[in-house]
């Protein structure tokens, strides 16, 4: 990591160790004396994430607004404007969880985490790149080194192809638009990785009592992914660093990635 970089993203498959290695790694510098913040993909108060956030656009976010009336603040001191449109945090609002009938309104206008996407593809892409752009100046104007797990690949992709069934053009503009969002934060990416697809979802889901990760179905779904993010890796305008833990040594990737980011720390 380059001495002003400060942004870290760990990014892998399931089963690739994303979530310990990188709170590790955020423990690591800490260790070291340097100021750092870790969110893994789930996290409260995520910088980068739009999961759990409604998206509305402007007409309807104005309906929203006549339709609760006494709820109309706290609604607007909680509406990101984004564009034409409006997203709307949920999960940790105790007045939206203390009304059934909006949170539930809410919850059906899920931007991220939904089998029905309520954004055309344009919004959602805009949506997220904008919302990374505020991260890029909030982290900007901080002497902290941010470290954030499944946030710039995963969650990308997945709802892409999930939602959208994107096409690898489309996949890659999304990525580079976020990357140019964050480039001047000189981030590092970490891709942690397996030889094999197949043994690693098998695996994970033993692990995890997860059937639905070791079906065909899963399985080509990451295949697909791992293809697309190895040729997303070549193409990003700042450092990456891909580990293959071959033999599931967890301490031997945890030291490659200290070593990855040590040639440019200090």
């Amino acid at each position: 990591m380059r001495k002003n970089s400060k942004l870290i993203l760990v990014e892998g498959l399931c089963g690739t160790g994303k979530s310990t290695l990188a709170e590790r790694l955020h423990c690591y510098l800490v260790q070291q004396g340097i100021s750092s913040r870790f969110y893994d993909e789930g996290a409260k108060g995520h910088p980068t994430s739009l999961n759990w956030h409604a998206f509305f656009s402007e007409e309807e976010y104005k309906e929203l607004l006549m339709r609760y009336p006494d709820t109309a603040n706290e609604i607007r001191s909680w509406a990101i404007k984004n564009g034409i449109n409006y997203l709307i945090p949920y999960r940790e609002v105790k007045e939206f969880n203390e009304l059934d009938a909006l949170y539930l309104e809410l919850k059906s206008r899920e931007l991220c985490w939904t089998d029905s996407p309520v954004a055309a593809l344009s919004e959602f892409t805009y949506s997220i790149q904008r919302h990374w752009a505020r991260f890029a100046e909030l982290a900007s104007n901080s002497d902290e080194v941010y470290v954030l797990e499944a946030v710039f690949f995963q969650h990308q992709i997945h709802d892409l192809l999930g939602h959208y069934q994107a096409i690898d053009h489309h996949i890659e503009e999304h990525i580079q638009g976020i990357a140019d969002q964050i480039a001047a934060l000189q981030p590092v990416v970490i891709y942690l990785t397996q030889p094999s697809v197949r043994d690693q979802q098998v695996w994970i889901s033993s692990i995890r009592s997860r059937p639905h990760f070791a079906t065909e179905q899963n399985i080509r779904l990451m295949e697909n992914r791992k293809r697309i993010e190895l040729r997303l890796l070549d193409k990003l305008p700042f450092l990456t660093y891909t580990i293959e833990n071959v033999n599931l040594d967890w301490e031997e990737v945890f030291s490659n990635m200290v070593e990855a980011i040590g040639r440019k720390i200090g």
